[in-house]
């Protein structure tokens, strides 16, 4: 098959856009060929010459991207500052993506979806921050389980919550959170946050 053939990009381009809709529309478990054949004006044989499935659909179309995006983004560890701005980060790219997106990371039903998403960026980040935290494997491991998924939970309920709470209050409260976690299990980002407070305290004074 002819990638760069006009027939084969308006063919991919319908499939990408009935998937899209399905997806704001539907639970996972709904996704079908034969509902997204229908939806594309397609028969299910010119799918399968396309993908081998609806999982490798949503690679293509959701997980990739969302990966690609996300790690694009040199981040280090090296510091609390670090971690706030990838906090940031995180919550300011969360909260532009589209609605396809918004389904991907709070309906129950695509938790599994998610889940492949975040593994994937959080194996690119370890293995690009090795030792940044400074502690030995198994504390390493509970750090990085910690990280992982309190910013998605965090954004779950802003959104659960209608987002009524405004985004930057919504976005500091989160570092707040986030950062000072983090600094109970990594003695580096303690003492930064103490000295923090403490130069807080005497331009206060």
């Amino acid at each position: 098959m002819n990638e760069s053939d006009l027939r084969v990009l308006r063919t991919r381009a319908a499939i990408k856009s009935a998937f899209e809709q399905m997806v704001c529309e539907l639970d996972y478990d709904q996704l079908t060929v034969s509902e997204l054949a229908s939806r594309a004006h397609i028969n299910r044989k010119t799918f399968y010459l396309h993908y081998q499935s609806i999982d490798e659909l949503m690679d293509d179309v959701v997980i990739e991207p969302t990966v690609a995006e996300f790690t694009g983004k040199d981040v280090s560890y090296a510091s609390i500052d670090d971690i706030a701005g990838i906090v940031r980060f995180y919550m300011t790219m969360a909260t532009k993506q589209s609605k396809l997106h918004e389904r991907i990371m709070c309906e129950p039903s695509y938790r599994s979806v998610y889940e492949r998403i975040s593994r994937r960026i959080m194996d690119y980040r370890r293995e690009h921050n090795k030792g940044a935290l400074h502690l030995d494997p198994l504390a390493e491991n509970i750090v990085y389980a910690f990280f992982e998924s309190n910013s998605p939970t965090l954004y779950r309920q802003w959104v659960a919550d209608g987002k009524k709470m405004p985004l930057e209050d919504f976005i500091e409260l989160s570092i707040g959170l986030v950062t000072h976690g983090m600094a109970y299990a990594v003695p580096g980002y303690q003492q930064q946050l103490d000295h923090q407070s403490t130069d807080s305290s005497a331009s206060n004074q």
